[in-house]
């Protein structure tokens, strides 16, 4: 499956990764703090995906990439994904703060709907997938 996310800015991109890193170390470090633990392949997968990120964002002003990727593979990491956005996004609504820095929210706009789009052109059950978790994702605008 090709998952394509940008052209968009590479600045909000590193904004949204360092925050990304701090939810992840707090996961790691303290996962019932959020209500939500992570499976070790599941953190190595997006401490993987970050680096990747964050590397392309450093080497130019417009941040775009495109990858092969496991459509199965991407349903789990999806779950996850979904899980820590539902959790953050009540903790942040009964504190009365953002879920994530608005500067990231571009990148984190396009990072959703660049996977579920894809997941959503795949066939089979990941259409299904792809409309059920676009409904409920905290904050989602549609592309």
């Amino acid at each position: 499956m090709r998952v394509q996310i940008g052209p968009i800015p590479s600045g909000g991109v590193t904004i949204w990764i360092a925050y990304a890193r701090t939810v992840i170390g707090q996961a790691l470090v303290h996962p019932a703090d959020l209500g939500v633990r992570l499976e070790p392949d599941v953190l190595e997968t997006f401490d993987e995906l970050l680096d990747r990120w964050d590397a392309l964002a450093a080497a130019s002003n417009d941040f775009y990439w495109v990858a092969e990727v496991d459509p199965v593979r991407i349903e789990h990491l999806g779950r996850a994904f979904l899980a820590l956005a539902e959790a953050l996004s009540a903790a942040a609504e009964r504190r009365g703060y953002s879920i994530s820095p608005t500067e990231g929210e571009p990148f984190y706009q396009a990072l959703v709907n660049g996977f579920l789009d894809a997941l959503a052109h795949e066939g089979d059950s990941q259409v299904e997938f792809a409309e059920h978790v676009r409904e409920q994702w905290p904050g989602l605008k549609p592309d």
